[in-house]
């Protein structure tokens, strides 16, 4: 094949062919990739295979919490209609697998398992996925992530969210004392167990107060309890008799303004000078719990919501579910055990008064305040 050759202008002779085809070098020159183009190549696409995967991981995680909260929403439905369907207005007692006049079959999506719990008219539905993914509903909720508390919880990781509308029993951390606890038609996660927390303990949940058995003076400002004379034994209760409906039985203890409040200082929690609202992040409740507001306030809500706002009548507050107890006071002695009920709220009235829920038979007031210095009973909301 003949070539032709020709001079640069550096004085090297460059051979071409004629048959136009480019030499070696030419073609390194006009066709190669660097290393560096390699390497932006590589780069490149290595972030759109990034923002593949993220979008993928990110598009199946919400199929998966629709998935979740589509199952609970019409199990929920189901359960409803079984329940206006049912004579007795209960909820049916279990899921499968033989649906009957006591049981329903809800089907959860592929890979998902629920959990049914039910207790009249109440239910609590908890679906899981594979992936250990939570979600639950509740006859008075919506559906919300997460699980809810089951029997055995401390009461510490109880919240007003996990918290189900199904009675169970908790524990306090800091003494195993066992309480019921349940979310109410309020909307609020109530502990139906008066308190009986006599300070120290194990303080796990930096939650231990200090407080003084007060039985033998009248205190403002020493934070005291008061162990009745019908206490209970708290580590094999709350049965029966915390579940009588005539409001006797399962006293508790009773506080002090200052006891009931942690013994906090510095506002008129534990002083009969100063007015100053207390702080209601701190109070005997466990951690993660609170004293309710007063001067009507959570408790007239409560009244509300599960006694029909009557102010003739306790049987609404002393049946399921709140199972209140006419535990009486303590002022100088105990009184009225058995006829009469008084619970303490976190909300001063002067120096001298707070509020308090006031209740017997044929009378009920959410907003009735008395000396600090008393002895009421106590139960406290989760947060």
């Amino acid at each position: 094949m003949k070539s032709i050759s020709k001079k640069s202008a550096s004085g090297f002779t460059i051979l071409r062919r004629n048959s136009g085809r480019q030499t070696v070098s030419e073609r390194s020159e006009s066709n190669g990739f660097t290393i560096v183009e390699l390497l932006v190549v590589i780069v490149v696409i290595g972030i759109l295979a990034a923002i593949t995967i993220i979008s993928y991981i990110g598009i199946s995680n919400r199929a998966k919490v629709t998935a979740l909260q589509s199952d609970l929403t019409n199990a929920s439905t189901q359960l409803k209609i079984s329940q206006a369907t049912n004579a007795s207005g209960d909820y049916p007692t279990n899921n499968c697998p033989t649906p009957g006049a006591t049981e329903i079959c809800l089907k959860a999506s592929s890979d998902n398992t629920f959990t049914y719990k039910s207790a009249g008219k109440d239910f609590s539905l908890v679906e899981t996925s594979s992936d250990g993914t939570v979600y639950n509903i509740t006859n008075s909720t919506v559906v919300a992530a997460g699980p809810l508390a089951i029997d055995g919880n401390y009461l510490q990781a109880i919240t007003s969210t996990n918290c189900s509308s199904i009675r169970i029993r908790a524990v306090d951390a800091r003494d195993n004392h066992t309480y019921w606890v349940q979310k109410l038609a309020d909307g609020k996660c109530w502990m139906l167990t008066n308190l009986g927390y006599a300070g120290s303990g194990t303080n796990t949940y930096s939650d231990i107060k200090t407080l003084t058995n007060g039985t033998g003076s009248i205190s403002y400002t020493v934070a005291s309890y008061y162990v009745t004379p019908y206490a209970t034994n708290f580590t094999t209760e709350p049965t029966a008799p915390s579940v009588s409906t005539d409001g006797t039985g399962q006293y508790g203890y009773m506080y002090n303004f200052c006891g009931a409040n942690g013994g906090q200082t510095g506002n008129g929690a534990c002083s009969s000078t100063d007015s100053t609202a207390v702080n209601t992040t701190i109070s005997i409740c466990p951690s993660g719990w609170r004293l309710p507001a007063g001067n009507g306030g959570e408790f007239g809500a409560l009244n509300t919501a599960i006694n029909g706002g009557s102010t003739t009548s306790d049987a609404g507050l002393i049946g399921t579910p709140w199972l209140a107890q006419r535990g009486g006071y303590w002022n100088s002695g105990f009184g009225s055990q058995g006829s009469y009920g008084y619970y303490w709220s976190s909300t001063q009235n002067s120096a001298t008064y707070a509020y308090y829920l006031y209740f017997y038979s044929t009378n009920v007031n959410p907003a009735s305040n008395s000396s600090k210095y008393l002895g009421f009973a106590v139960r406290c909301i989760a947060v």
